[in-house]
């Protein structure tokens, strides 16, 4: 099989993968694709991908910058929840290594719905928008809903199904958000070696894509979001053997 990029960040959106596609940018041996987000299976057709497809694909990457020993990598965080996206992936390289970033899925929801206010996509108060949005998605049926999907991305469990499905288990690399801002090096001491490169300090002084923090959830939608997700968080953690830690449902 000719050269093909060796890893992604394929999940999931506002749970750090910012900082981490930031983070492995400093990593000698790491090159990362041009810009975060190529999109490239999240919007490729189910079937009829071409090799010219992928040279496109592999038109974000600075191959100049590869050499031997360096791997290839990029962040696409929809690429987990995104229905095919998966698949085509195993399509183009099915010994790739997937690196995916659970946030608590609470907070998670609440961090996606305050992203598309600023960005002008959410002009609903928060408690009508997780409320409604299964209603709100059906605009675009038979496809996902991108946008009204503050809920439906915080369901860990199918996409991790999915994901064993198409990955063994040493294809698949399971974070979480909480312990990366936690203890950063810690982490991605972790992530270096999945990766197979060598050990490296980070400068982790800075924060990436991180909202302000004035606004504050209500008690009542928190306690809506914690009975929405109780079952998926629990059947998340048995799927990786987890304990609730810092989640808080």
């Amino acid at each position: 099989m000719a050269r093909r990029i060796d890893f992604i960040i394929a999940g999931v959106q506002k749970a750090g993968t910012t900082s981490l596609d930031a983070f492995l940018r400093q990593h000698p041996d790491i090159c990362m694709a041009r810009k975060k987000e190529p999109h490239f299976f999240d919007t490729r057709p189910p079937t009829g991908i071409r090799l010219l497809d992928y040279w496109l694909y592999h038109r974000q990457f600075d191959w100049n910058a590869w050499r031997d020993g360096s791997v290839l990598g990029e962040a696409t965080p929809i690429i987990s929840w995104w229905s095919g996206a998966l698949e085509r992936v195993w399509t183009y390289n099915p010994r790739i290594q997937i690196v995916v970033i659970l946030r608590d899925p609470v907070e998670r929801a609440w961090s996606h719905y305050r992203m598309d206010c600023r960005l002008g996509r959410e002009t609903l108060p928060y408690p009508v928008a997780i409320r409604q949005e299964r209603e709100r998605a059906r605009r675009a049926l038979p496809e996902q809903d991108r946008e009204r999907s503050y809920l439906a991305r915080s369901y860990y469990a199918p996409q991790i199904r999915e994901l064993r499905r198409l990955f063994s288990d040493d294809q698949l690399l399971f974070l979480r958000s909480e312990d990366l801002a936690g203890d950063s090096q810690k982490e991605l001491a972790k992530v270096c070696r999945f990766l197979g490169v060598a050990a490296h300090q980070f400068d982790i002084a800075e924060r990436y894509n991180a909202a302000p923090d004035e606004d504050r959830m209500s008690s009542d939608d928190r306690d809506y979001l914690r009975r929405v997700f109780a079952h998926d968080a629990a059947e998340t953690r048995a799927l990786l053997g987890w304990d609730q830690g810092a989640w808080s449902v």
